[in-house]
């Protein structure tokens, strides 16, 4: 079965890990299963070439993330996906979130009479996303999300229930043989500094915890425009000597870093999933997070900071976690979407 991908964005290289990691898993998944994949960038690589990504072809419109670019990007998009439809005549075509890639999606599915599934992504759920505003009762797009929450919060903001949920998943060949037994990270924190990911909550959470816990190790990873302001933050509080921020780390180096933490931390105001949840868990952290995305199913939730870091408290005391966590794998994930797409083309 041939499989056409529209994303926003994919990765640069097979060294390219931070790219959509739970994207790259899927399309290895699907190719373990015999499907045959190409994939149409919207922006990211920021490059003309077309790449060879482990078999699958790989043509990025180059967008840039640029505004006055769009109506460029979605003509070389419409024209690449095009000419990969009349040459390797796909069976079916996946677009990742509401926007962009579901318009075009949908507009090459009507043009060739092919089936077009979107996974929801992120905050495409959201109301502040205008493309739900292209949405029609009795015209339902075949839509997937990702977890209960969002699932929930897709049907509050537009009335409509999205087909299926196939939420995503680690890679288990990932797992580590050993967990570690030397963990002095304390508490971790992993993801883009930006507002929504509420990092000031995380903040004071590791104050309140440094109470009880003076000698606790705290590590910030990530980058994003809330760099400074954290940092300063931090100081103002007497965490400049507890909180390590690391920047950016490539996604090996992360896993890592799990390896050695005791809690992930995960104060979040929205997730579509929360990707970094499996992922600390298959790496043997507890899970201490806000009720969004796959928290409720994986995490200790609380939304106060003072909840928050009466969990994080009691976690980092509790004895070490001898085995991974995995309950939800790309395998699972991969398995679901291989038997939805063959029951759709089949029909």
């Amino acid at each position: 079965m041939r499989l056409l991908l529209l994303t926003p964005g994919f990765a640069a290289s097979e060294q390219d890990y931070n790219c959509i990691p739970p994207l790259q898993l899927y399309v290895r998944a699907m190719q373990k299963r015999g499907f045959e994949i190409q994939i149409v960038s919207f922006e990211y690589p920021f490059r003309d070439e077309p790449q060879d990504w482990f078999g699958a072809p790989v043509v990025s419109a180059n967008g840039q993330n640029r505004r006055w670019l769009r109506w460029r990007t979605w003509s070389r998009v419409f024209r690449y996906a095009g000419q990969m439809i009349r040459t390797q005549k796909p069976d079916l075509i996946h677009s990742f979130w509401l926007g962009p890639a579901w318009v075009i999606g949908d507009r090459l599915a009507r043009k060739w009479n092919i089936p077009h599934w979107t996974t929801l992504m992120g905050q495409d759920a959201r109301s502040s996303n205008r493309y739900l505003r292209r949405l029609r009762p009795g015209h339902t797009p075949r839509l997937i999300a990702l977890s209960p929450f969002h699932a929930e919060v897709f049907q509050k903001n537009t009335g409509l229930t999205a087909a299926h949920l196939i939420p995503w998943g680690v890679d288990a060949d990932e797992t580590p043989r050993t967990q570690s037994r030397e963990r002095p990270i304390d508490i971790l924190g992993v993801g883009s500094l930006i507002p929504v990911k509420n990092w000031e909550k995380w903040l004071q959470c590791v104050a309140i915890v440094r109470k009880s816990e003076p000698a606790i190790r705290a590590e910030l990873i990530g980058e994003g425009p809330l760099l400074q302001h954290l940092k300063k933050k931090a100081h103002e509080w007497g965490l400049a000597d507890t909180v390590r921020f690391t920047g950016s780390l490539p996604r090996p180096e992360v896993m890592t870093r799990m390896c050695m933490a005791k809690v992930l931390l995960h104060t979040s105001d929205y997730e579509s999933f929360g990707f970094i949840l499996p992922e600390a868990a298959m790496n043997g952290c507890r899970l201490v997070s806000t009720p969004v995305g796959i928290g409720p199913e994986m995490a200790e939730c609380a939304d106060k900071p003072e909840q928050l870091a009466a969990l994080a408290l009691n976690a980092i005391r509790q004895p070490f976690l001898q085995e991974a966590n995995l309950p939800f794998t790309i395998e699972k994930a991969a398995d679901d979407y291989q038997r939805l797409f063959l029951e759709d083309v089949s029909i």
